[in-house]
């Protein structure tokens, strides 16, 4: 367990970043060999999700790498269904607004309060991980 442990300590120290999301799914990944967790690939997804929404708040603090587009999650994400109820899920919250999904496969919103964007997306991760581990932190 201290190998995922670093990964939740950097959600709670507020320094995980989207790179991180694959560092954790291959980490999960082989807690799933050493049958410490079970791991399917719709967790991966959820995942890759949330990477993706990491991602929009790098580019919106200008943190991001420069492959990153804004709004188009088809680079990170292969489930349409759960970027779309993420970004319902933030926009019914109030932590996005003004989104726009183009038919391109874009989605376009607005981050009125950065920090709430970041506190909910690393709890979202955070208790995601804590729920594939049973909660055993």
């Amino acid at each position: 367990m201290a190998e995922i442990q670093v990964f939740i300590d950097k959600l709670d120290n507020r320094s995980f970043k989207s790179s991180d999301i694959e560092l954790l799914v291959r980490q999960l990944v082989q807690d799933t060999k050493l049958a410490k967790v079970k791991v399917e690939k719709d967790d991966i997804q959820w995942l890759h999700a949330y990477q993706f929404a990491l991602q929009q708040l790098e580019l919106y603090l200008r943190q991001s790498e420069s492959t990153v587009h804004v709004g188009d999650w088809r680079e990170v994400a292969e489930d349409f269904s759960k970027i779309k109820n993420l970004i319902d899920d933030m926009e019914q919250n109030g932590i996005i607004s003004n989104v726009s999904w183009n038919p391109g496969g874009l989605v376009l919103f607005s981050i009125p309060d950065p920090l709430c964007y970041k506190e909910y997306i690393y709890n979202a991760i955070c208790n995601y991980v804590k729920k594939l581990y049973r909660y055993s932190f």
